[in-house]
């Protein structure tokens, strides 16, 4: 069996499920996934939201829709290294819910834990970092940004020169990932509870073309399909993982299934299969700890590639 690499999608250990997360402990929250992260090599999540104690939130622009703010606290994230969470993607829409010092305090949180992170950043040029791991002897680059949306941009959420905050995608900045034996693209995209858009296959296109054997998307909350581009693996949406809201499954008439997607590697940076094992994400039914439904899918990648991002 080759180097293994787990990928969760929107996590947080705090929000509506604090007060339960505090009675049970945060352990509680992964818990039950431990079966199926325990053959990874590395566990690469999401992190939706901050990790802070501040409680002023940020201003979003009115919109006539509920907006909503996310935040865990410190203590959380020791539960996310025991996990076994190596590295977690920052570019998110939630990132400054409590503005770019709930920022600060979230990096200086994950590295006081020994835990990696990309995506965002005190400036455009840390927030476009990557972050590199050796697996086996394999240099596995990771790259994280977010789709731009005009309510963000408004928003003056994306990090520029001069301010912090989530990177903007922008699929040429692959650039960052040369020299990595294999590269990956953690991307958040596409619409809350809905289908795969045409612009999220666009831009999937487009990374796999800019050089990424691997695209991992989350932000749409729910289950989106896994497809070929070019031979790589792109993975719209992965769902929620172990999240700290009661979400709105029903209302949009989803199943409340997030999944745990797991890439294999042989020993020349080859993915040779990701296996696809559904989670119920459920708060409502069970107390924000999601656990494993269903049988894993796997799907072996083909040997050879054909056209552009080859």
């Amino acid at each position: 069996m080759g180097v293994r690499i787990a990928f969760l999608g929107d996590t947080l250990l705090g929000g509506q499920g604090q007060r339960t997360l505090e009675r049970h402990g945060y352990a509680q929250a992964l818990d039950g996934l431990a079966p199926v992260l325990a053959g990874a090599d590395l566990v690469v999540a999401n992190l939706e939201g901050p990790i802070t104690r501040r409680d002023l939130p940020s201003r979003k622009v009115e919109e006539g829709r509920r907006r909503w703010w996310y935040r865990a606290l410190p203590e959380s994230v020791s539960a996310l290294a025991d996990a076994g969470i190596g590295v977690v993607s920052l570019a998110n829409n939630h990132v400054c819910d409590f503005g770019t010092e709930g920022l600060a305090d979230t990096i200086a949180a994950l590295d006081a834990a020994g835990i990696a992170h990309c995506g965002a950043g005190v400036d455009e040029q840390a927030a476009g970092a990557r972050v590199t791991v050796n697996l086996g002897g394999l240099r596995v680059g990771f790259h994280s940004a977010m789709q731009h949306y005009d309510l963000y941009e408004a928003e003056s959420l994306y990090a520029a020169a001069d301010r912090a905050g989530p990177y903007r995608l922008r699929p040429d900045d692959l650039s960052v990932l040369d020299g990595a034996d294999v590269r990956v693209a953690l991307v958040h995209w596409g619409r809350t509870y809905r289908a795969v858009t045409d612009r999220q296959r666009r831009l999937g296109a487009a990374l796999v073309g800019a050089g990424a054997d691997l695209v991992v998307g989350t932000h749409p909350h729910v289950v989106q399909p896994l497809e070929l581009v070019y031979g790589r693996p792109v993975l719209y949406s992965i769902g929620n993982g172990a999240f700290g809201t009661r979400g709105r499954f029903a209302r949009r008439g989803w199943a409340p299934h997030g999944l745990v997607a797991t890439a294999e590697l042989d020993d020349d940076g080859r993915i040779t299969l990701v296996e696809l094992q559904v989670i119920d994400v459920d708060n409502r039914r069970h107390g924000y700890r999601p656990v494993p439904v269903g049988a894993r899918q796997t799907m072996r990648m083909p040997r050879r590639t054909a056209g552009s991002g080859t």
